[in-house]
């Protein structure tokens, strides 16, 4: 199938999608939406930026407009109404409350406002989600340890999902969140369908999918490199700290045109001090971590998409699933911690099909272990000689705290599931104060 109108969407569907400027699906969604269509599990193997989240959203709105088709007489809010007062009809599990919060936006971009949702996640007071859910949405999209919170209280049922989504599934077991899962699992009704993505497929992933799927489909449409092929790998070796900070501000002058850059650090204290000593926000350079509130993480979100920031720089909070428009370039701090980092990073560009650069600032140390870590991934890339150096500008204020690291940094290794990362994600089913909303069809929260 070529094109949307010919997947058998509901035709107001089809326009939006027409007016929104998409009428051929990429490769993930022409494989992935007709079998979704037909009530089949899938598990799709799908590089970053290749529109994976059209790819299960569209076969949740057509499910939504098919089954209100069948029963227009009936209102969302009467007692004799559509059964999924009891709860939601539609679960999508994401790694982060990022995410989750665009996974939201685009179902709100082409669903009618008939399809309500709520998105869930740490950030905001969880009394505001209690309030959301006295009148259930049809589709909930939400992180682990939120929804857990939510099942727990009961405030959330879950007895009537029959269609259930889990994105970036290597992210959810890179950080820790297989129990989670199982837990939520437990919740849902075994008849159900189950659609799985994500960028990388490990065994452990592949294990998981065993125990919570029915003959799935399986669709791979990056069978060889697991990133883009346009974009372009290339790494530095630099002889300290000093000359990092250095040449990554060089290569920020270096985006012309209105183009975008991201850098990546494995530890929060050395966004906020590399942010610091690239100017901050008043040289157009912003930071992004999970000990910002939620409602700071939106501002410098916002600012960045909006092109009032230039650079971010961030944690691998914000590596997975955000979809920036014209980033040009990606920029590695130093080595990441591991192989699905580094591919997951690196997807921040080179979106649907642009080109783009990823530039990693090593240690004489680490180039041994990036050039492995290549080979694995079967990427190609070049050491390229440092340039002249432009001048730092001047720095921007950092708290007493700030200045001081850690005492132990993340252990770095090899392998793909390596990494247990849990930054801004609230645990476990009490509820602890100041953590966590997302937004509502229903309200202005």
């Amino acid at each position: 199938m070529s094109t949307f109108a010919e997947m058998n969407l509901p035709p107001s569907l089809a326009q939006r999608l027409i007016q929104a400027g998409l009428t051929t699906p990429t490769p993930v969604q022409q494989a992935a939406i007709p079998l979704a269509l037909k009530g089949q599990d899938i598990m799709a193997q799908a590089k970053t930026g290749s529109g994976k989240t059209l790819a299960f959203l569209l076969p949740i709105i057509e499910q939504v407009m098919r089954r209100e088709a069948s029963a227009p007489a009936l209102g969302p809010y009467t007692k004799s109404g559509p059964s999924h007062m009891s709860g939601p009809k539609f679960l999508v599990l994401a790694p982060t409350r990022e995410l989750a919060l665009q996974i939201e936006v685009e179902l709100r971009k082409y669903a009618p406002m008939s399809v309500t949702s709520l998105s869930v996640y740490g950030g905001t007071p969880i009394e505001r989600h209690y309030r959301a859910l006295q009148r259930p949405p049809m589709v909930v999209v939400g992180t682990p340890g939120r929804l857990l919170d939510l099942a727990g209280s009961g405030h959330l049922k879950l007895g009537g999902v029959t269609f259930l989504v889990m994105d970036e599934a290597d992210q959810m077991l890179d950080r820790g969140f297989l129990r989670d899962i199982q837990r939520i699992i437990r919740l849902l009704p075994a008849e159900r369908q189950t659609l799985l993505f994500s960028a990388t497929f490990s065994g452990d992933i592949q294990t998981l999918a065993q125990s919570m799927q029915r003959n799935p489909a399986r669709i791979s449409v990056d069978p060889g490199i697991s990133t883009p092929t346009t974009i372009v790998h290339a790494y530095y070796v630099v002889p300290g700290d000093q000359a990092r900070t250095q040449l990554v501000h060089t290569l920020l002058q270096s985006v012309t045109g209105g183009g975008r850059s991201m850098v990546f650090c494995d530890q929060k204290y050395k966004v906020r001090r590399l942010a610091a000593h690239l100017g901050g926000e008043p040289a157009s350079v912003g930071a992004l971590t999970g000990n910002h509130s939620q409602a700071q993480r939106e501002r410098t979100l916002g600012a960045f998409r909006a092109g009032r920031l230039r650079s971010l720089v961030a944690t691998d909070v914000a590596a997975r699933g955000l979809d920036i428009q014209d980033v040009a370039q990606v920029i590695h701090y130093e080595l990441p911690t591991n192989p699905n980092s580094y591919v997951h990073r690196t997807g921040r560009t080179g979106r649907a099909e642009k080109e783009g650069a990823t530039f990693l600032i090593l240690s004489q140390s680490e180039e041994r272990e990036y050039l492995r870590m290549v080979r694995q991934l079967r990427i190609e890339t070049k050491k390229l000689a440092l340039p002249v150096f432009v001048a730092l500008p001047s720095p921007a204020p950092l708290s007493v705290d700030e200045h001081q690291a850690p005492r132990h940094r993340p252990r770095r290794t090899a392998e793909p599931s390596g990494r247990r990362f849990r930054e801004g994600e609230p645990r476990g089913p009490i509820h602890r104060p100041g953590a966590s909303v997302g937004g509502s069809r229903y309200s202005r929260y």
